[in-house]
């Protein structure tokens, strides 16, 4: 794969948020569709410890940003599923 500047992977980064929350949106207005419950149980990160420290670690840093990055495609998808 060749290199691609900040700039064109933040682009494609966006490119696949909007086509995420727009499936998410279309899907959770199915009939009986639970699929956002079950993706909200999965966000959450937990790191059992006391005190995380002044450097967090690194695993946590990542896992922890996924779960935003989840709870934010979720939120886009609710709105885009009620029209607002």
């Amino acid at each position: 794969m060749s290199h691609q500047s900040h700039h064109e992977l933040e682009g494609r980064l966006n490119a696949h948020r909007k086509v995420l929350a727009t499936l998410l949106a279309w899907a959770m207005r199915q009939p009986g569709n639970d699929l956002a419950r079950q993706i909200e149980t999965g966000t959450c990160v937990q790191d059992h410890g006391e005190d995380p420290g002044a450097i967090p670690d690194p695993a946590f840093v990542i896992e922890a940003a996924a779960a935003h990055e989840t709870q934010l495609l979720l939120e886009r998808a609710k709105v885009l599923g009620t029209g607002t």
